[in-house]
């Protein structure tokens, strides 16, 4: 993982902070998915965005094997049809649960979709919004988090999901004109949205996702 100071840890936090944008730092991803479980009832739904992070700490085994009810349109074995109806029910959620494409030092999350259906529950789905990201994720400007998303986030995400697309070969991106494209609808939430209650970031100091 390229080394992120920490100094530029305590800069994005503050500057979350100061965009009205609850943020907490946690040295592991253990600690993290505990503050997690801590604050989503036992009796809650979630919606769970697309989100390798969340597997990789192990947040949706753990919220299902205590009860909790997750709409996660990631799970095997959904159809096309099955997978965007369970996009709009994160919508009306209790929790929305997700992580981010990049973490800009001056307190901005980016974000590119396929469908949309993650940002639009991050922005104005369920009152309460928990994002997690490793520090791999913070970047110094909105440009510089664009880039990220097309040089280090979809190519291997396409590649992930077997898209036909020219960067899931060569981990490259082209910008491509093709119907595959995965590369759609762009969102950058420069404060709190007025419509969600709640929306903390929880950013762990490993290296996670993509």
């Amino acid at each position: 993982m390229k080394s992120v100071s920490s100094e530029t840890v305590q800069k994005t936090i503050e500057s979350l902070k100061k965009n009205e944008i609850e943020t907490l730092y946690f040295s592991t991803a253990a600690e993290a998915r505990e503050e997690i479980l801590r604050r989503i009832p036992p009796e809650a739904t979630v919606g769970v965005g697309g989100s390798v992070t969340l597997r990789q700490i192990g947040l949706l085994e753990a919220l299902e094997k205590r009860g909790n009810e997750l709409f996660n349109h990631w799970k095997e074995g959904l159809s096309k049809e099955e997978r965007q109806a369970t996009g709009k029910r994160q919508q009306r959620a209790d929790f929305f649960v997700s992580s981010t494409n990049a973490l800009t030092q001056d307190g901005k999350l980016v974000n590119v979709d396929a469908t949309g259906n993650r940002v639009t529950s991050m922005i104005c789905g369920p009152g309460k919004v928990i994002v997690v990201a490793g520090v791999n994720k913070i970047v110094r400007t909105v440009n510089l988090g664009m880039a990220r998303i097309k040089k280090v986030v979809a190519p291997p995400n396409c590649r992930r999901r077997k898209d036909p697309t020219p960067c899931a070969e060569d981990l490259v991106c082209h910008d491509c004109d093709t119907p595959a494209r995965l590369c759609r609808v762009t969102t950058i939430i420069e404060r709190k949205p007025w419509g969600v209650k709640e929306f903390t970031v929880i950013l762990v100091g490993e290296e996670l996702g993509f």
